[in-house]
């Protein structure tokens, strides 16, 4: 087994067990333009909103949820997603050990709150160009989904 860490580099996989990590994530379009935001632990790469399920949360539960805590944005979240996939990654500094599970839907704005602050993991938010976009512009976590997202 390999595992990645946030960065993409490959690290040595832990001795025993490991945690299962399910994750939604949204994708936001308006006037051509993706929603997306700069992670706190990574202020050179984009990332999508959206993050970790909790215990008994349905995708739409979660994203909605997730969502309003990055964005301030109410969604509807459509049916069915448009990717899933699953990657190993680690953090050997704290000894944390994961296979994440993603989901990415698209999303349609509801409402947002425009005097909304950005929650602690988040320190920018707003909508880039599509056609400016490619895969290497987004963090490790996102950039083999979107790259199949985007096709570049």
């Amino acid at each position: 087994m390999h595992f990645k860490n946030i960065h993409g580099k490959i690290i040595k996989a832990p001795k025993g067990d490991y945690a299962w990590r399910p994750v939604v994530y949204g994708i936001l379009i308006e006037d051509g333009k993706l929603l997306c935001q700069r992670p706190l632990w990574d202020k050179r790469k984009y990332s999508l909103p959206g993050g970790a399920m909790k215990k008994g949360e349905s995708y739409d539960e979660a994203l909605k949820r997730e969502f309003l805590e990055e964005t301030g944005c109410k969604i509807k979240v459509l049916p069915q997603p448009i990717y899933s996939d699953t990657e190993l990654f680690g953090n050997p500094e704290n000894n944390i050990y994961f296979q994440r599970v993603s989901a990415y839907f698209n999303v349609e704005l509801i409402s947002r709150n425009k005097k909304r602050k950005l929650d602690k993991e988040t320190t920018a938010l707003f909508f880039v160009d599509i056609d400016n976009l490619n895969s290497n512009d987004f963090t490790a976590f996102q950039r083999k989904a979107l790259k199949d997202i985007l096709k570049k």
